[in-house]
């Protein structure tokens, strides 16, 4: 029979480029070592667990993250990368600091802070939500397809994306501002079989052996 689907959305642990405040998008960072301990306790915390399976986004630091997990959690099955899963593309602002932006786009930067949030993206070149969540929501119907007896299934992702995704099935107030899940953070979400998915938990540190620095929950 059909039983409800637990899926847990993980944010990758902390990259080199978080630690150096660089806004990622789709570049390739690797995990600092800060971001491997975290993704360590991340999977500490799902071991002994039954585990149907872990999807991943391919980057770099999505993937790394999930293979620590999978290690620590005692999982011994494959992780599926999807493409679907990746981070926002940030168009001009890939790659680069704040102050970074400040110096070379101050115009750019300055209207791309007093627009709306959802008319920001088109300015720099960057992925809408609609196309973000296109893609993410595709990957996400795939998993669910893939298990249709539901189990616990483990998706890793990135801060933008997985806030894209919150939002648009849970209302605008999750993740409100310039808020992002935490680095290694984990939200639980119970989709029932033929039901609304519920939101159980979201962006959960308690599994880490400190608060991470809440500046780094702000960069893509």
């Amino acid at each position: 029979m059909p039983r409800t689907l637990e899926l847990l959305l993980i944010r990758h642990g902390q990259s080199t480029a978080n630690a150096r405040r660089i806004w990622q998008g789709q570049l390739e960072f690797p995990l600092s070592e800060e971001g491997r301990l975290q993704a360590r306790h991340a999977g500490r915390a799902l071991a002994g667990r039954a585990i149907s399976a872990i999807y991943s986004s391919p980057l770099q630091r999505a993937f790394e993250t999930a293979e620590i997990l999978a290690r620590e959690a005692g999982y011994g099955g494959e992780i599926v990368p999807l493409d679907g899963l990746t981070e926002r593309r940030g168009g001009v602002l890939e790659g680069t600091t704040h102050e970074e932006r400040a110096a070379r786009f101050p115009e750019l930067l300055e209207k791309f802070l007093a627009v709306p949030e959802q008319e920001r993206w088109r300015l720099v070149g960057a992925e809408t939500d609609e196309e973000v969540l296109g893609r993410f929501e595709a990957a996400i119907a795939e998993i669910r397809e893939r298990h249709p007896r539901g189990g616990l299934v483990v998706v890793v992702s990135h801060g933008g994306a997985i806030r894209a995704f919150l939002r648009a099935r849970f209302g605008p107030g999750v993740l409100a501002g310039d808020r992002r899940a935490p680095n290694a953070s984990i939200t639980r979400i119970l989709w029932p079989p033929g039901g609304e998915p519920q939101l159980i938990e979201l962006a959960s540190t308690g599994h880490l052996p400190e608060e991470p620095d809440p500046k780094t929950s702000t960069v893509e």
